[in-house]
C-alpha cells in the first residue's frame, strides 16, 4: 500500500503566518520553552538563546507593539551613553556592548529563561552594532522570515 502526500514541506505548516503571526508563535514558543517544571523538559540555555535572538530579530521586524522591546533596549543603552562617547564608561559603542552580550552568554551559567531573554537583547545590540554584528542579526532575520511569508 502507497500513501501520498498532497502538500509537502515546511510551507503547508507555516505559510501565511505573517510577521506578527510569527511573532506571537516565537514568544509563546519561548515562554512555555523556557518553564521550570519538575516533569517537563525546558529548553537547554543554548536552545533558549537561539530561539530569543531570533524572537527578536523578528519582533523587531513585526513593529508595533512587537518593537517596543527593541525600543526599550536602545533607549537604555543610549541612556547609559552607549555611542554617544559621554557615558559614564566613556565611549562605549554597540560592538563593545555587543561583545559583552556574547561573552556572558557563553561564560556565565544562565537559566533557559533567563538566556532567553539575553537573546532578545542581543538581536537588538546586533542590529545596533552594524558590521559582521548587523549581517548576524539580518542572515538569522532573512531565515526566521522566510516563515512568515
Amino acid at each position: 500500500m502507497t500513501t501520498t502526500l498532497a502538500a509537502s514541506g515546511p510551507a503547508t505548516f507555516f505559510s501565511g503566518l505573517g510577521t506578527g503571526g510569527l511573532a506571537l508563535v516565537l514568544t509563546v514558543l519561548l515562554i512555555l520553552g523556557t518553564r521550570k517544571k519538575d516533569t517537563e523538559t525546558t529548553f537547554s540555555k543554548g536552545v533558549a538563546l537561539t530561539i530569543g535572538l531570533a524572537t527578536g530579530v523578528v519582533w523587531a521586524g513585526a513593529g508595533i507593539v512587537w518593537g517596543m522591546p527593541d525600543d526599550v533596549v536602545l533607549q537604555g543603552l543610549h541612556s547609559f551613553g552607549v555611542g554617544r562617547g559621554d557615558g559614564p564608561l566613556g565611549d562605549v559603542k554597540m560592538p563593545a556592548v555587543a561583545w559583552v552580550l556574547v561573552i556572558i552568554a557563553y561564560i556565565v551559567k544562565l537559566a533557559p529563561r533567563t538566556a532567553g531573554v539575553t537573546g532578545i537583547i542581543m538581536a537588538t545590540t546586533f542590529s545596533a552594532a552594524g558590521g559582521g554584528w548587523a549581517i548576524v542579526a539580518s542572515s538569522i532575520g532573512t531565515f526566521v522570515l522566510g516563515f512568515a511569508a
